[in-house]
């Protein structure tokens, strides 16, 4: 079977993308970032999605970076985590969540893990939904950077793929009844609580993806 590569955050989609992976019939092995989250309820995700299906996992420590990466409310304790009304942000909100390159840095280790293990292919996450908000979640982004890590690597084998660039966070909930995920175990917020917040962009993005996905949504919000 190929082997392949799968960045796990914790959150549904990469969840859904980890068992849609493990269903297309690779080889998985996982990694998980730390790059200095304000909370760690995301990654205790990661590895209990990871331990639930079995594969392999590897927690990659970058937590140094959040010396670099200030400005983002994910990241910057001056930065406070932008709430939105309704299910729908606005995109001057979302702003303050952007962590600067972040799908390079972490395509960038997973693709030197890959080479290392024989692993030709790197998957991760990014969806239609995220490409207004952040621009490394664009299909020409994945395109672009598959070429560059080719030439990096003298590996013209090498492939990027984010198989939901042209998908809505809906589609990858209907993808996700369908294998059988368990979205209760997933987590999308961006504050650290014992329930989901409701309040925060991304708890108003998992909203709205449950609502158009007409699936009921299993989250515990706090609201």
């Amino acid at each position: 079977m190929e082997r392949a590569v799968v960045i796990v955050s914790g959150g549904i989609d990469s969840s859904v993308l980890l068992y849609d992976t493990l269903n297309k019939g690779f080889t998985v092995n996982c990694l998980t970032f730390l790059y200095g989250q304000k909370h760690r309820r995301e990654v205790d995700s990661a590895v209990y999605i990871c331990n639930l299906k079995g594969v392999p996992h590897k927690l990659i420590d970058l937590s140094s970076l959040k010396t670099v990466f200030s400005g983002s409310a994910l990241t910057d304790d001056n930065v406070s985590i932008p709430e939105v009304n309704g299910i729908t942000g606005s995109f001057n909100t979302l702003k303050t969540t952007i962590v600067p390159n972040r799908n390079s840095i972490f395509l960038s280790i997973a693709i030197g893990f890959a080479y290392s293990i024989g692993a030709d292919t790197v998957f991760f996450g990014a969806h239609h939904s995220d490409r207004g908000v952040y621009p490394d979640c664009r299909k020409e982004f994945v395109q672009a950077f598959e070429i560059a890590e080719r030439l990096a690597n003298d590996r013209p084998s090498m492939s990027v793929k984010a198989p939901f660039v042209d998908l809505e966070k809906s589609e990858i909930v209907r993808l996700g009844s369908r294998l059988n995920i368990p979205f209760e175990k997933t987590w999308s917020c961006y504050k650290g609580g014992s329930e989901h917040c409701g309040s925060c962009s991304s708890c108003s993005e998992r909203k709205r993806a449950f609502l158009e996905s007409e699936i009921e949504d299993p989250t515990v919000y706090s609201l």
